[in-house]
């Protein structure tokens, strides 16, 4: 198994749970982070004995909303991902709303070794927030950013959603310029995606709800791009655009087709082994089942599936296309890539493609075509 060097730790927990939000998480249940995080620390702990895993380059608290945990949480969950060993200068993000960034958090967190704060604004209108069913204020997210900065991060991320009803692109670049003007050095701008099984996908299929057409969104994700690029931020995933120097490593890493643990309620995690096949875990979801069980053994694996080394090769051709920069993990696709070419959707030069302005509006279906006529993954349970 090649060595790993990515962790990410899944806190599942959320005051609210949005309507569109479609990840692991629970509300009303955080009377059981005490329980979880010592659940967590013993997964963590086996996971570094049983698994050639570290130094540790990217580290990633994600949710739900971590920046519910206590700073004294925090700290005790980071000393167990010391134990595994980081690298020096690694990157340690911890996933916060804005609501949780004050003063003596971010004194807190940055104390336990958290040196990337990604902090989760989707946006600054009322309209949106109350839409989204989001708890904070726009003045709220900007003070947070501003908060985080003069605490002491250096390396502040925000995430933005386009797309959502009611909001024209005059007000959605207002959002925008806003988060940049209060010192981010990275931005994450997503579509509002429906999924069909949160209470956003019933009240579209009701009618409650009617998204904007795709022309719409298009224009608000091209209009941020030029925004971005004008403010000296460099477009380098589908989504992501970030200052020089402030590229989110640890999700290059998962982009780069890079093995990483995921230890918490319901993460994944995925492992590149020798004869050039991928394995893939998942964990259990709900966070009482997840804590029996890692109280019991010290593992949570729910299912696994295997990916034969040709699934395997077409899956990081999947992914690595979102890299704007150009991949070379295509090459052993030579007709797909002429096929993609050819329709105006990859820019090609020697073994590496890179996606057109054209490809990146269809970079899901771009992706599939490497899959196409791979065979499929073998799923087994526990």
């Amino acid at each position: 198994m090649e060595r790993i060097h990515s962790l990410y730790l899944h806190v599942p927990f959320c005051t609210w749970v949005c309507k569109y939000c479609d990840f692991n998480a629970y509300a009303v249940l955080e009377g059981l982070i005490p329980p979880y995080v010592e659940a967590l620390g013993h997964e963590i702990d086996i996971a570094g004995t049983e698994l050639p895993i570290g130094p540790l380059e990217t580290v990633f608290i994600g949710g739900g909303t971590p920046s519910l945990l206590t700073a004294a949480q925090v700290w005790r969950v980071m000393e167990r991902v010391r134990a595994i060993g980081l690298a020096p200068g690694a990157e340690v993000t911890l996933e916060a709303n804005p609501s949780n960034i004050t003063g003596p958090n971010v004194e807190g967190w940055l104390a336990a070794g958290i040196n990337r704060l990604s902090i989760g604004v989707q946006s600054l209108q009322p309209d949106a927030l109350r839409f989204l069913e989001r708890l904070h204020s726009g003045p709220d997210a900007i003070a947070a950013i501003r908060v985080a900065r003069a605490g002491g991060f250096a390396n502040v991320s925000a995430d933005l959603l386009f797309g959502v009803p009611g909001v024209a692109l005059g007000a959605w670049l207002k959002t925008l310029d806003s988060v940049l003007a209060a010192g981010v050095n990275h931005l994450s701008a997503y579509e509002l995606t429906v999924e069909s099984g949160t209470r956003l996908g019933q009240e579209v299929r009701t009618g409650l709800v009617r998204m904007p057409d795709a022309d719409d969104q298009l224009e608000q994700y091209w209009a941020a791009a030029a925004r971005l690029e004008a403010a000296g931020f460099t477009h380098y995933e589908i989504s992501n655009w970030a200052q020089p120097g402030y590229t989110c490593r640890h999700n290059l890493a998962a982009w780069n087709y890079e093995p990483y643990l995921g230890c918490g309620a319901g993460a994944h995690s995925m492992f590149r082994l020798a004869d050039g096949s991928t394995e893939r875990r998942w964990n259990v979801k709900g966070p009482h089942a997840y804590i029996k069980q890692v109280s019991g053994s010290g593992r949570a694996v729910d299912g696994s599936e295997a990916l034969a080394p040709g699934r395997a090769r077409g899956e990081a051709a999947m992914i690595g296309v979102r890299l704007l920069g150009g991949t070379d993990s295509a090459r052993d696709f030579p007709e797909q890539r002429r096929h993609l070419v050819g329709a105006g959707l990859l820019l090609e030069d020697n073994h590496q493609v890179r996606l057109t302005r054209r490809g990146v509006e269809l970079a899901n279906q771009v992706g599939a075509a490497f899959l196409a006529e791979v065979a499929s993954p073998q799923q087994r349970k526990g």
